[in-house]
């Protein structure tokens, strides 16, 4: 219980209190990694294509990392139109694995300080650089935006993985309302190049698959003078992963994976949710067997109305209310899959794009 007033109070905190557009917005770079994604760069690239205008430069760098398919003649097409930069990027950086080292050449071209960050499976809101620009002051290091995950154009949002990801979106909030980062999303986040150099780049974890996101926050929070969740939907992004299980199975496995690369709270918080999922299905299995009595079944009720409420209260900033209908096939789904990716994925063996 006091965890989740935990999470509530440091979600508020991370909001940003003015979203008025600045008399002078600083210019932008986005940057995007792209590995055989064919399939994916045509929507990326017509999204991109149909940003609305901002009263501030904006250019566009997308890094071709080792595409072995026609991504690099998909983006060759699009260069020069809409401020799109190429990078074909073929070398390798000592020490560096997964995508970390295109990206580290995407910064290292831009030439603003405001870097924005999405990945090639997404599609941006026509008004994302404007939800940008809105939350963007001076003294503003870091911005998390919300993003939604579909399987193809035209799917549903109503999809389990959507509510667990609320979920992580209120704990990677709560984090930054803290100073205490949990969480983040690569494909919605922004960050100041200065503050990216000012920690160190990717030295120190340059050569963990993953943590482009979380891992990189986490170093650079000691830097960082303020940091906002911005769930608004002017600034979502949506992301399209396929149909592939297998792919999505290795995914989750290698997020979980990072676990011995976390800061002690982050390990003892994560041990304290195993146990907290653990002991909730021993408690059901006592009440469906008739061992329970009122007081564990008013426990059960009390962890139900309150963890609904929060995320219901998020998904409303979101204006995703109706993903919450999710939260109650999620409360027996969700902290299986948490349990058996903690294990899993502390054994390692998964596979890279």
């Amino acid at each position: 219980m006091y965890f989740l007033i935990w999470v509530k109070i440091g979600l508020r905190r991370s909001l940003p209190q003015d979203t008025n557009v600045p008399s002078e917005p600083e210019p932008i770079s986005v940057i995007i990694a792209a590995k055989n994604e064919a399939h994916n760069l045509p929507g990326l690239l017509t999204s991109l294509a149909q940003l609305e205008s901002i009263d501030a430069d904006y250019e566009v760098i997308i890094v071709n990392d080792h595409s072995t398919d026609d991504s690099l003649k998909i983006l060759r097409n699009w260069e020069g139109q809409f401020g799109i930069k190429v990078i074909d990027w073929q070398d390798s950086i000592p020490g560096y694995i997964g995508k970390k080292a295109a990206l580290q050449k995407g910064i290292e071209a831009a030439q603003y300080d405001v870097l924005a960050f999405t990945d090639a499976d997404c599609q941006l809101s026509p008004t994302w650089l404007l939800g940008i620009t809105r939350v963007m002051r001076p003294d503003l290091d870091y911005i998390l935006g919300y993003s939604t995950i579909y399987r193809y154009v035209g799917d549903t949002d109503l999809r389990l993985i959507n509510f667990e990801r609320s979920i992580y979106y209120a704990l990677a909030a709560a984090g930054l309302g803290w100073k205490k980062p949990i969480t983040a999303s690569a494909c919605n986040m922004i960050y100041r190049k200065s503050l990216f150099n000012k920690a160190g780049g990717f030295e120190g974890i340059s050569n963990i698959a993953s943590g482009d996101d979380d891992l990189l926050l986490i170093k650079m929070m000691p830097y960082i003078r303020k940091a906002v969740y911005n769930p608004a939907p002017l600034m979502q992004v949506d992301c399209y992963e396929g149909k592939n299980l297998l792919k999505l199975y290795h995914k989750n496995i290698r997020r979980a994976s990072k676990f011995r690369y976390h800061p002690p709270y982050i390990k003892t918080l994560s041990v304290f949710i195993f146990v907290y999922f653990a002991a909730f299905y021993v408690a059901l299995i006592r009440l469906f067997t008739g061992s329970g009595d009122i007081l564990l079944l008013s426990m059960v009720f009390a962890k139900f109305f309150t963890e609904l409420y929060l995320s219901q209260s998020h998904l409303a900033m979101a204006h995703k209310t109706h993903i919450g209908i999710l939260y109650f096939p999620q409360i027996f789904v969700f902290p299986l899959q948490f349990i058996y990716y903690a294990i899993r994925g502390s054994l390692g063996k998964y596979r890279w794009k």
